[in-house]
């Protein structure tokens, strides 16, 4: 399931009708809270009052309580930011019972609005959508991993590759699953050399590929990155 979705950013976030009906019946399914950490920079950051509207809209949506948002600003919790290792601003970081490294930096807008969507779901049931074969693989790995996958809002392919992403951080703590938006970081998108999305860079370039891999090849990256790290 992946909600293809146009958010307009204007002095406010602009959603479908539909789109909101089609959220809350799938919120139905929600079976534990999830925390939604919310990084910004209230004096530089273009698009931290929008993502901080797409967040507070599908809290809405969602059974009450099932959805809770907790702010940052960087000036104002230095503590929280060094903690969490925040370097850009918006950026989103989901919990459930415990902390995972499920990361979103840039506005959740376009196609990825339905990987925010996703990730809540997975992170409510407690549960890593991926083979059981590739989960104990990558349960496994005993190094740190950063896995960054930059997008665009526009980009059909990039939800999947973020997604294989952010459970590989759902399954294991040393793993950082992040998506990227690209437009919005253009000078990490050049420092790895962005060309077109979804692209995947592991562990600061040392393994990176276009494209949106399936489940088994993306584990396999995965393992390559550990194996050099």
């Amino acid at each position: 399931m992946i909600i293809a979705h146009t958010i307009v950013m204007k002095m406010s976030v602009e959603v479908d009708d539909n789109i909101k009906r089609q959220v809350k019946e799938i919120f139905q399914h929600m079976e534990n809270q999830v925390i939604a950490k919310l990084f910004v920079d209230k004096n530089k950051c273009l698009t931290c009052t929008q993502t901080h509207e797409i967040l507070e809209l599908l809290a809405e949506l969602a059974p009450e309580g099932k959805l809770r948002i907790d702010i940052y600003n960087k000036n104002d919790n230095p503590t929280e930011i060094e903690q969490y290792k925040v370097e850009r601003y918006p950026t989103i970081l989901l919990h459930g019972d415990e902390e995972y490294n499920v990361m979103f930096t840039g506005i959740p807008s376009g196609y990825e609005f339905g990987t925010l969507v996703e990730d809540i779901l997975d992170i409510s049931a407690r549960k890593v959508t991926l083979k059981a074969e590739n989960l104990e693989k990558i349960k496994k790995i005993d190094k740190p991993i950063h896995i960054q996958v930059f997008v665009t809002p526009t980009c059909p392919y990039c939800p999947s590759a973020v997604r294989m992403a952010h459970k590989a951080a759902m399954a294991n703590p040393n793993i950082i699953g992040e998506g990227v938006e690209a437009t919005e970081f253009p000078m990490l998108a050049q420092k790895y050399y962005v060309m077109g999305v979804p692209k995947t860079v592991i562990n600061e370039g040392k393994v990176q590929f276009e494209g949106a891999y399936p489940e088994d090849k993306f584990v396999e990256m995965v393992l390559q990155a550990y194996k050099d790290a």
